[in-house]
């Protein structure tokens, strides 16, 4: 296991043990600019991650769609179909 999955479920950890900073980094015998150190670094690394997203179909299905593009090409699309707009943002 590498030393980021290690301080990533010690920062895990450390939320749901209901301790403070400071009595948990005394018990697993971390020093608290290491840990501040680690959080900060993996919520950067997070920030910059893209986050997969579920659509919920409702009644957006039976309404239009408009995709832009660079450079002001629109394409639009008189329903919402999930398929179809995947396949023009993955054009290329």
């Amino acid at each position: 296991m590498s030393r980021q999955e290690q301080m990533s479920l010690l920062i895990t950890e450390y939320h749901s043990s209901g301790l403070t900073l400071k009595s948990f980094c005394e018990q697993k015998q971390i020093k608290m600019p290491t840990f501040h150190y680690w959080r900060n670094k993996l919520k950067e690394k997070e920030q910059g991650a893209f986050v997969p997203i579920r659509a919920a179909l409702t009644s957006a299905e039976h309404s239009g769609v408009e995709l832009i593009y660079p450079g002001g090409i629109r394409i639009r699309l008189d329903r919402f179909d999930l398929n179809r707009i995947h396949q023009l943002i993955h054009l290329g």
